[in-house]
């Protein structure tokens, strides 16, 4: 059963890795070359991703079923946002354009920040997957990045032509969790 939880894990964290590497490159748009900033998170993520395999190919956590719930979830979410932005793809992550729409379908609804909660729920799959504390380092890094992330695109809609709109859906939706108790 150990090689095989192994493998199932390694299998469905690839799947959640190259998902939300075809995103950067095949769903985003960006206004130029790669922010500097977004160069920094793929580096990041594909450091913590190759610790995360190298860390499972010694063998799994008891979580590991937990861990294959949230890739499932995480995946599930990058989904439903890619599909409710199709037809107006976000920027890349540290763009510096000025939205010009607002996006509040699909996981939008309930979350400000959908791509970010799906990449949230795979770093914290990962660390669930992996024996000892070494794999916590992947969700607190990354989360503190996508949370500063979130914060300069939130920053760019108050500066946009789009402020009193998104200040109202920024009450109704949380950033990366939905608001339990939004109107």
């Amino acid at each position: 059963m150990s090689q095989i939880a192994v493998s199932v894990t390694g299998l469905a964290g690839l799947a959640c890795f190259v998902a939300f590497s075809w995103g950067v490159r095949g769903h985003f748009r960006s206004t130029g070359a790669m922010p500097r900033g977004m160069q920094l998170t793929s580096a990041l993520s594909l450091g913590f991703a190759l610790l995360f395999f190298w860390n499972i190919a010694h063998g799994v956590s008891g979580m590991w079923g937990l861990a294959l719930a949230l890739f499932a979830a995480g995946l599930g979410v990058f989904g439903w946002a890619v599909s409710a932005s199709r037809k107006t793809p976000p920027t890349l992550a540290f763009d510096t354009d000025l939205p010009s729409f607002l996006l509040k379908s699909g996981p939008y609804r309930h979350v400000r920040h959908p791509f970010y909660l799906a990449y949230v729920l795979f770093w914290l799959g990962t660390a669930l997957a992996v024996p000892g504390l070494v794999g916590w380092a992947a969700p607190v890094v990354m989360t503190a990045l996508y949370a500063h992330a979130a914060s300069k695109e939130e920053r760019k809609f108050e500066r946009s032509g789009l402020a009193a709109d998104y200040a109202a859906y920024r009450a109704k939706a949380g950033m990366f969790w939905p608001r339990l108790l939004a109107g």
